[in-house]
């Protein structure tokens, strides 16, 4: 099935569907706009009506939607939203197979698909599955930066007309388009901002949490104006001057930079886009460019982006810090500048997806081929890669420019073709690979000579196994440099004994499959020191295997072992520098026991799925965790038809969430989790309600409830009303 979150799609996906959360969006001068749009989703007509947003690029069209599309009145008006972005090549398959997974989501199981058998689907047939799954239910749907006028004729027939108020958005720079659509009123076309509006939102840009000194008023106000208006041109140039000394004078030299005609010749922009591009240390600019690399309107995942920057040799090292932390710094520094988006959130606050502008992107293209960084046209295949020293150049006109600025010998492969189609030594450098596995084991003698390969994801979603599991060819065990291997499969993945060999190894992780040890009762001594994230480990291949790596920070155990007549979980209590630990029971027949099971003290992350613990089990568990930050509790984590917690459960969490647990009673203590912020709830279709103590922890922020009882959703309200009348105002029900 197509996921809903793009990040899990293919690099080559040219759309997405997703619900923007997290960031709050800042709407400055729209105000009145913002109420009108609120009218139109929610009053008159009855009929299924396209609402259209039209403007010029950057002057806040998304932005709008966005902070319409996660109201709480059109969230709760609504039984459906989805949100999906047109990149400008669009692909109708990719549309249907996003929106249908998402609407599918909001369906509570009904008419859930695999993904091989969306796969075996027409179009056609997708789009009729799209039109039943929406068939009787008041939906809004948002489409996103449309370019052309066909994608609207592609999708307009799945949308049915139920005359009960459904929805559907649109924002174009194209008024054309909009009114193709034939909306019951005409396109809002956004205009620009006012002085007063601009000075505005570049005060809130540049000085967020302080009051705005007033020895920079005259030139702040003056700059402010240059803008003309435009507000992505006034956030990139507050990203510009927040990490500038705060002197007029510092700023007077900013603000001659910028060009006073920026409204009139859109192009213009890019000196000013190139103006915070020039302003970037130097270790930032290709972690910038790089985002070039990416699809349009892609969402990229944190953890893939950081791996790759780190493959790639843009991290420099900093002390004692791993080189994933120094790269998680680099991008907060490019998000604090706006010139990187966030798109999502992870549980804890940090980031877990991002993207840039599309006018950005465009930037870091035209950027990377002046600098000859990035070029995407070699042997016909979509190939990005980097300058090399000059005994490696693919062709005498490319520039060597980028390598004395900042010491590149990378090159970027993201290939379906043969590895034998690229001539030797083409691709001898190739830093990183993105292939299918058959790619891999029918070549075979080709992998050893990928030397400098540092990243390694191997695609065997679409390959058969039906009687072996999938192994890895030796050869691999060549790639000395090796840091990041990736396999995508249903199927399990046997670890060679070779991996004990691959000591640079840094993350070895499995999307979806399992990995199987292939001689676990073995004792070889090993140290892959370098080790941080392993994923989806089978329970009885681990345990020798993990004492081999005493530095994971990041642990996915599948399965469960059998010791004292009952199914648990390994003890992992050795592994000092784990924060993030998953455990997945597989639906065992028999209840799983965890509480004698030994857990690193200072874990901080833990997600239990399908391992139908006792409640019981919790309290001990709850206990033996002092310093759990977030706690997910997902389909069949737990059974039994009470959850009791206790004083002491707990003591740090901040983030609990609970989805498709069949529990009907939550019990708790006077004090329940005293430094909770975030309760998620999803799905919990047999609870009853959300004990009011909850709401009296004085840290929580927010309660989330999806697809569960009116009861719940409920309880959550009155826990809302409780709160304000004791004048507590900043709870937030969603």
């Amino acid at each position: 099935m197509a996921t809903k979150q793009v990040g899990d799609r293919s690099i080559g996906d040219s759309s997405r569907a997703y619900t923007p959360t997290g960031e709050e969006e800042t709407i400055v001068g729209f105000e009145e706009e913002l109420l009108i749009i609120k009218e139109q989703l929610t009053g008159v007509p009855k009929q299924l009506d396209v609402i259209s947003i039209v403007g010029m690029p950057g002057i806040g069209k998304s932005t709008l939607a966005k902070k319409v599309y996660n109201d709480p009145l059109v969230a709760y008006h609504f039984h459906i939203r989805d949100w999906i972005t047109i990149s400008q090549e669009y692909v109708k398959r990719d549309l249907l197979c996003g929106l249908l997974s998402s609407v599918m989501h909001h369906r509570n199981g009904v008419d859930q698909m695999s993904e091989e058998e969306v796969n075996k689907m027409s179009d056609e047939e997708l789009a009729q599955r799209l039109y039943k799954s929406l068939k009787g239910r008041r939906y809004f749907i948002v489409m996103d930066d449309i370019w052309d006028s066909s994608v609207w004729f592609d999708l307009k027939t799945c949308f049915p007309n139920d005359n009960n108020g459904s929805r559907i958005m649109i924002t174009s720079r194209n008024e054309d388009v909009a009114l193709l659509a034939k909306s019951s009123r005409p396109p809002l076309s956004l205009r620009f901002l006012t002085e007063d509006e601009s000075w505005v939102l570049f005060q809130q840009k540049v000085f967020p949490r302080e009051t705005y000194p007033t020895q920079l008023t005259e030139i702040g106000k003056y700059i402010a104006k240059k803008c003309q208006g435009v507000p992505l041109v006034i956030v990139v140039v507050a990203g510009i001057l927040t990490n500038e000394k705060k002197s007029p004078d510092q700023w007077e030299k900013v603000g001659k930079t910028l060009n006073s005609q920026m409204t009139a010749h859109p192009q213009i922009w890019l000196k000013t886009l190139a103006l915070s591009y020039n302003h970037l240390p130097h270790h930032l600019k290709p972690c910038f460019l790089y985002f070039g690399v990416f699809p349009e309107d892609y969402q990229v995942p944190v953890w893939k982006l950081i791996w790759l920057w780190v493959a790639e040799g843009f991290i420099r090292e900093a002390g004692e810090k791993s080189l994933e932390d120094v790269a998680e710094e680099y991008l907060m520094e490019l998000i604090g500048r706006s010139l990187v988006l966030v798109s999502r959130r992870r549980s804890d606050g940090g980031v877990k997806a991002c993207g840039i502008h599309d006018l950005l992107r465009d930037f870091c293209i035209k950027q990377a081929e002046k600098e000859c960084f990035l070029q995407q046209n070699f042997c016909e295949l979509p190939v990005s890669y980097f300058a090399q020293p000059k005994d490696l150049f693919i062709d005498d006109s490319l520039s060597t420019s980028i390598t004395s600025k900042f010491g590149l010998a990378t090159r970027t492969l993201f290939s379906k073709s043969m590895l034998h189609d690229l001539d030797y030594p083409w691709y001898e450098f190739v830093r990183v690979l993105r292939t299918s596995y058959g790619m891999i084991s029918s070549n075979c003698s080709k992998i050893e000579k990928l030397v400098h390969l540092r990243f390694l994801e191997i695609d065997a979603r679409h390959l058969i196994v039906p009687f072996s599991d999938i192994s890895l060819p030796t050869t691999i065990s060549n790639l000395k440099n090796l840091e990041t291997l990736i396999i995508n499969t249903w199927f399990s993945v046997t670890l060679p004994h070779f991996i004990r060999e691959m000591v640079t190894l840094r993350h070895l992780t499995i999307k979806r499959g399992r990995l199987i040890n292939e001689e676990p009762d073995a004792i070889y001594p090993f140290s892959l020191d370098n080790l941080q994230t392993l994923s989806s480990i089978d329970a009885w291949s681990c345990r020798d295997f993990l004492a081999g790596t005493p530095n994971i920070r990041k642990l996915g155990i599948q399965g469960c072992i059998f010791k004292n007549g009952l199914f648990t979980f390994p003890d992992t209590d050795f592994l000092n520098h784990l924060q993030k630990l998953k455990l997945c029971g597989q639906f065992r027949s028999s209840l799983i026991r965890l509480g004698g099971v030994r857990f690193p003290t200072n874990l901080k992350k833990l997600t239990l799925t399908e391992t139908q613990l006792k409640w019981n089990e919790m309290s001990t568990l709850g206990k033996s965790l002092p310093n759990l930050e977030v706690l997910k509790l997902l389909h069949f984590a737990c059974v039994g038809k009470c959850w009791k917690t206790s004083e002491g459960d707990f003591p740090q969490l901040k983030f609990l969430k609970l989805v498709a647990i069949p529990f009907e009673e939550w019990q708790v203590s006077s004090n329940p989790f005293p430094r909770l912020q975030r309760l998620v709830l999803v799905r919990c279709y047999y609870l009853q309600s959300i004990p009011s103590e909850i709401g009296e922890v004085p840290t929580l922020q927010m309660i989330e409830v999806c697809d569960c009882g009116t009861f719940v959703a409920n309880s959550a309200h009155k826990i809302k009303e409780e709160q304000v009348s004791m004048g507590n105002n900043w709870l937030q029900i969603v």
